[in-house]
């Protein structure tokens, strides 16, 4: 039996996808300079982040049921290469419309390399590891936020906005050569048809699973993308310490992720009930707290505390019923929460600013509230399902 280096592969690919978050978010902190490099406007420029988000959620599905018939370590070692590439695009260029659709390749490249990783984890790691596994590579993505970008924004705005897409292409190529290293050369591609990988879609509980991550996302980013505001207007948070709000919130966040690995054991979907009942109660008393900073504070951490926990039960649960419906569409069961994760993201961000737009930001936690319910009955309905007694057999 082939031995497989496992914390090696774990740390290869929590790396890798700490190398894409900052890919992702890092664009956040240049939209000024962007924006006035190219000489357009703001609103212009945060197209950059929506169209991101808007072609990982519908490019990766598309392009796993193409590459998943490839041979996965080469796959992913491909992939890699390209997001250096369309990296070094980025910096160079010199019209909106060419950095946007660098962007937006980079896109469905990054959703194809995590998606074909977690996968590989899921086909190789021992069962008993997965949900560990899991939550340190998805905590990759927290260390982006707290680690990644800073950096990525500091070398920005002191040297040029393109010498960030060269430090991020630098770090491709680190990424590149430990997963040359530690990927096993045995893992399988998938021998589904096209039409058994998106049959998937048509399954009612698959769909309804699909709606964990949408749901529970949504609720998280309702409030997150109007943090700032909400810290400013609502809070009284002094700005010179909003940077350090945003770092303890970030903290937060990887926390989260990795008590995520913890639930996902044993009775996971039973403790992912009581997780969105909790997050509901934090976002609920978050109303009534918030105009006083310092109990504000601390129920905006709590929040993040929660925000991540659903992620690594709803990675291996998409893929465990996948594979009961079809074994061969591993590999594109696993493209399913980063999709549902960035529709969520999109989703919240658009529903918080409606409700700003028209009750103003005290109205965001009842939302985030009401959201985070829905995850809650949507999961319970999964747990239900999961738990009724499958018929017998005739002989």
């Amino acid at each position: 039996m082939r031995t497989v280096n496992e914390r090696g592969l774990v740390f290869s690919f929590t790396f890798m996808a700490f190398l894409l978050g900052t890919i992702e978010y890092i664009i956040v902190g240049l939209l000024s300079e962007i924006a006035e490099s190219l000489q357009i406007t703001l609103a212009v420029a945060g197209s950059l982040v929506s169209g991101f988000a808007i072609a990982y959620a519908v490019g990766t599905p598309v392009l796993m049921t193409i590459a998943s018939r490839l041979p996965k370590k080469k796959t992913i070692q491909g992939t890699i290469a390209l997001i250096i590439v369309f990296n070094l695009f980025s910096a160079a260029s010199d019209t909106f419309g060419w950095l946007l659709f660098t962007r937006i390749a980079t896109a469905v490249l990054c959703g194809l390399a995590i998606s074909l990783a977690l996968s590989a984890v899921s086909e190789v790691v021992a069962p008993a590891n997965q949900g560990k596994a899991v939550s340190y590579i998805l905590g990759g993505f927290g260390i982006a936020n707290v680690l990644g970008v800073p950096i990525g924004t500091f070398v920005g705005q002191h040297l040029e906005w393109q010498a960030s897409f060269i430090l991020t292409a630098l770090m491709g190529a680190a990424a590149l050569l430990f997963n040359a290293i530690v990927i096993p050369a045995h893992l399988s591609s998938s021998k589904g048809s096209l039409a058994e990988q998106l049959s998937l879609l048509t399954n009612g509980r698959i769909v309804l699973a699909f709606m964990i991550p949408v749901l529970g996302t949504a609720a998280v980013f309702s409030i997150y993308t109007y943090i700032r505001p909400l810290m400013d207007k609502v809070m009284s948070i002094p700005a010179n310490a909003a940077s350090w709000v945003l770092l303890a919130y970030g903290l937060a966040t990887i926390f989260s992720t990795l008590m995520g690995g913890r639930v996902a054991s044993g009775n996971a979907l039973g403790r992912l009930r009581i997780v969105f009942l909790i997050q509901t109660a934090i976002y609920i008393l978050f109303f009534f707290a918030a105009p006083v900073a310092v109990l504000g504070l601390v129920f905006l951490i709590l929040s993040a505390c929660v925000s991540n926990i659903l992620n690594v039960t709803a990675q291996l649960y998409l893929i465990e019923l996948s594979v009961e419906h079809s074994p061969s569409s591993r590999d594109f069961a696993a493209s399913l929460n980063p999709v549902a994760a960035n529709i969520g993201i999109a989703g919240g961000s658009a529903l918080g600013g409606v409700v700003v737009g028209s009750g103003g930001l005290p109205g965001l936690p009842w939302t985030a509230a009401c959201i985070a319910l829905s995850a809650f009955a949507v999961t319970a309905i999964s747990y239900r399902l999961r738990m009724k007694p499958k018929p017998l057999l005739s002989i």
